[in-house]
């Protein structure tokens, strides 16, 4: 993994604790059916991280939610 998808993990990461932490159950029902799966692990977190399309698009996603 390159330094720059360890960043996108914790990005990641970060991003699904707020998302979480907002307690909207709307906007948790779309993250969690048009982005990060609901409790995701490791694996889920890398395919967004790793994939160029699906880092720009989990991240659009974000910003539309928040």
């Amino acid at each position: 993994m390159t330094e720059t998808q360890k960043i996108r993990m914790n990005l990641l990461h970060d991003m699904h604790e707020y998302m979480l932490r907002l307690g909207n159950e709307t906007l948790l029902g779309a993250w969690f059916l048009t982005g990060i799966p609901d409790c995701p692990d490791e694996e889920d977190f890398e395919f967004f991280a790793t994939d160029d399309d699906e880092w720009v698009y989990i991240c659009r996603l974000f910003g539309r939610l928040t």
